[in-house]
C-alpha cells in the first residue's frame, strides 16, 4: 500500500533556530522554504536520501492548521508531528484503509499540499489508527 516514506514533520515554536540546527548543525540540504499566513504557517523542507524533512512553525492567519499547530506545541512541545506515506493512488488507499482496516479518513477529500504543491495529501483520524496521525501523499503528474 505504502511507496515510501514522502516525508517526515516537525512542529517548533520557533523555526528560524532550528532551520539554523538543521542546516548548519546537522547539515542537511534545504530544498525549499515557504511562508504561507494563509494557510497559518511556514515550513522549511529538507532532503535527507529521498525523504523530505519538513519543519513547520505556525504563523499568520487563523487556520484550521494554525491552531492544530498550535495544540501540538502546548501540549507536547517541539518534536515530530507526523510521518507522511506516499502511495501511487490516495483515493484506492484511503478506500483500502476505510474498508479493509477500518481506519477512517480525517476530511472529505484531498487537498493540494502547501508545502509540496506537486502533491495532494489527506490525513486519516488517529482515533481510528491507534493514536498514530498518518498522512498520505500522492505526487501529481
Amino acid at each position: 500500500m505504502f511507496e515510501q516514506v514522502h516525508h517526515v514533520a516537525y512542529t517548533v515554536d520557533d523555526l528560524d533556530s532550528y532551520r539554523t540546527f538543521f542546516g548548519d548543525v546537522l547539515e542537511m540540504e534545504k530544498v525549499d522554504y515557504r511562508e504561507m499566513p494563509e494557510d497559518g504557517y511556514k515550513a522549511a523542507v529538507y532532503d535527507v536520501g529521498g525523504v523530505y524533512i519538513e519543519v513547520q512553525e505556525p504563523m499568520g492567519e487563523d487556520t484550521d492548521t494554525k491552531a492544530e499547530m498550535e495544540e501540538f506545541l502546548e501540549e507536547q512541545g517541539n518534536g515530530l508531528n507526523h510521518v507522511a506515506y506516499e502511495v501511487d493512488d490516495i483515493a484506492a488507499a484511503v478506500e483500502r484503509l476505510e474498508t479493509e482496516k477500518g481506519i477512517e479518513r480525517d476530511w472529505d477529500e484531498p487537498i493540494v499540499a502547501p508545502t509540496f504543491p506537486d502533491c495532494k495529501l489527506i490525513d486519516m483520524e488517529p482515533d481510528t489508527s491507534r493514536g498514530i496521525y498518518l498522512q498520505l501523499v500522492e505526487e501529481l503528474d
